[in-house]
């Protein structure tokens, strides 16, 4: 393959097609060698984007993508030699402080486990106070930086960094902010020899309402090593754009069970339950659709009941009590648990539920709780926002839905539950966890990013 490169883009992606069609007869080394050309030809082609077809950069990146994927199970022991040694996850976005439950989103996880992988230290900052973060408990290695000072946390930022910068080996972002950007030119100008990798917190609205031939975003995408959306779709959206100025990955926001209770996805253990778990109420939640389609199937569904799990927002109690005037027969079928904060009820919760529904009107990506559905064996209902192809796997997950469709969210969970009796769900659960272990897992995450990131 040495002289592959030497051609044009479109000579290259034909002569290494063939490489892929046969990816996993492929040896270790072979792969390997493959990815560091697709990662040559992913910069050549973002350099070339306004003159080439900017499909060939979706393909070159899904590729890569791909070659990862054959690449990770075969890698030895990652060895640091004590390079780097500390991994900083500030909360950048917004200038604020990071909350209890983003320690167990990718926020917080994808640091986490990446120092698992690479024998390092996970730093997060700025926290509020100890007692705020009891899930630092379930992450013992976890460190947290705390600042009591006024609400604005800019400048405090750029402090911590000039005092800090020397043992900042690794910074990990969470979506491309105003604050972010030029907190990123002044740890290059420190330390030009760190890792940056950058997580887009990113759907279709952002990506449409974000300036990204400016100058500061075509700064900051230049300043870090890799850049990745957590769907498939936004991946190659983005890499569509002759106005993105950088590749894009793909890298899952996984699932990492802290409790040491193991995960339990047992078909004879699951209940007629189609469960939800977010910010009960928001608007992006878009929960009251689910509500009234659940009505509207009640009459088919009989014995199935929807549990919604999470904060319920207060404006949303009157659109609860005004559900239950209009259906008083769905009192005992359709249950408001509250946040359930405890991670082995929590994760009760889902081992109980067939179904698991996400009727949202947009999300940055792939939600958090999707992988958390997913290894405990739920079938999925989706609305058609980005990530809703990832989330049923092209319908062999589950099935999706146009958005603000009643009929058609009605028939999906008519569809759905019908079809989540307990003899498919036997066949059913070791096709999901087979999903889950190779695409959102924490543990596997962490070694695809470590790859990327030193490979």
């Amino acid at each position: 393959m040495d002289n592959i490169y030497n051609n044009s883009i479109s000579d290259f992606l034909s002569e290494t097609e063939q490489y892929i069609e046969q990816i996993d007869d492929l040896t270790l080394e072979t792969a390997a060698e493959l990815y560091d050309l697709l990662d040559d030809a992913a910069q050549a082609a973002t350099v070339s984007i306004k003159e080439i077809d900017p499909e060939q950069r979706v393909t070159i990146c899904n590729w890569q993508d791909i070659v990862l994927e054959r690449i990770v199970d075969e890698l030895p022991p990652f060895d640091n030699s004590g390079s780097y040694s500390r991994i900083f996850s500030p909360a950048m976005h917004f200038s604020k402080r990071w909350d209890n439950v983003e320690l167990m989103k990718d926020c917080g996880l994808v640091g986490y486990m990446l120092s698992q992988e690479i024998n390092a230290t996970p730093v997060m900052f700025f926290g509020t106070k100890p007692e705020d973060y009891p899930y630092l408990s379930i992450l013992p290695q976890m460190e947290m930086i705390y600042n009591d000072s006024d609400p604005e946390l800019a400048d405090a930022y750029i402090e911590h960094l000039k005092s800090s910068y020397k043992e900042m080996d690794i910074l990990l972002f969470y979506g491309m902010y105003t604050h972010s950007v030029g907190y990123l030119n002044k740890y290059r100008n420190l330390r030009p020899d760190g890792k940056v990798y950058c997580g887009l917190d990113m759907n279709s609205f952002w990506m449409e309402t974000t300036p990204w031939n400016s100058k500061p975003a075509r700064g900051f995408a230049k300043q870090c090593d890799i850049i990745a959306t957590s769907c498939r779709q936004m991946r190659d959206a983005l890499n569509r754009r002759p106005d993105v100025h950088f590749p894009c990955r793909w890298f899952t926001n996984g699932f990492y069970n802290p409790t040491g209770v193991p995960v339990i996805a047992d078909p004879e253990l699951k209940e007629n339950v189609i469960l939800t778990v977010g910010r009960i109420g928001t608007y992006q939640k878009n929960n009251e659709e689910l509500l009234t389609a659940f009505a509207a199937a009640s009459g088919v569904l009989e014995g199935w009941s929807l549990r919604f799990v999470g904060t319920i927002e207060p404006e949303f109690h009157s659109y609860i009590d005004n559900y239950f005037i209009e259906h008083p027969y769905l009192k005992d079928k359709v249950i408001f648990t509250g946040p359930i904060a405890d991670k082995v009820e929590l994760y009760n919760e889902y081992a109980k539920a067939k179904v698991f529904a996400l009727t949202s009107r947009q999300e940055g990506g792939t939600p958090n709780v999707y992988a958390e559905a997913l290894h405990h064996g739920c079938k999925f209902v989706a609305s058609d926002f980005d990530a809703a192809d990832d989330i049923t796997n092209y319908g062999q997950l589950g099935a999706k839905y146009r958005l603000g469709d009643i009929d058609a969210l009605h028939n999906a969970l008519i569809e759905v539950c019908s079809g989540a009796d307990k003899d498919t769900m036997r066949n059913y659960i070791p096709i999901a966890l087979k999903h889950a272990a190779k695409y959102y897992d924490w543990s596997r995450n962490a070694k695809k990013l470590a790859y990327m990131l030193f490979n």
